[in-house]
């Protein structure tokens, strides 16, 4: 067996806070236990995926209005998570500002988005100390993913047959 330690460093460019990791292995859980749930999980030939809009759905907009209530992802809602675009003329790769979150499949639209931006966004990158240094609005995106994961956490209360799915090994 290879040195899969070294693969995961260099994968990595250094330590992701805690945070970060956090989030990762609860959103990956999350989705499988849609998937795992069946009733969550949709179908494209042979391709299986998440059926976060059904979820959404199923959960209804009452979800929504609970989050908001209880103030729970302020930022999430009010101010979601920007779009990774390429800018024109091969600019390169920039931000784009989304919309307030109206319902609930938009909601978990947010979180997806968090989840794609810390992944494919380069969020976190490792500085010239050695250190992980945080890129602009670093501090804003881990507001992001602490009220996405309250979210989540909440919509596992909501749902106790994915609940049961995201519990299981």
């Amino acid at each position: 067996m290879g040195n899969h330690q070294q693969l995961v460093e260099q994968a990595l460019g250094g330590d992701l806070p805690k945070l970060a990791v956090d989030f990762f292995v609860v959103f990956a859980r999350f989705e499988c236990a849609l998937k795992r749930s069946i009733t969550y999980a949709a179908l494209d030939r042979e391709k299986v995926s998440a059926d976060w809009d059904g979820f959404a759905r199923d959960l209804g907009n009452g979800f929504l209005e609970e989050v908001i209530a209880q103030e729970m992802a302020p930022d999430l809602v009010n101010r979601p998570p920007k779009q990774q675009v390429m800018l024109p003329d091969g600019g390169g790769l920039g931000w784009r500002e989304t919309p307030g979150v109206r319902n609930s499949a938009e909601l978990f639209l947010a979180i997806r988005r968090a989840r794609n931006n810390l992944v494919h966004g380069a969020k976190y990158r490792d500085g010239a100390t050695g250190h992980v240094d945080l890129v602009e609005g670093s501090e804003r995106d881990n507001m992001l993913l602490d009220q996405s994961l309250a979210v989540l956490g909440l919509a596992l209360e909501r749902s106790p047959g994915v609940r049961r799915f995201f519990l299981q090994y």
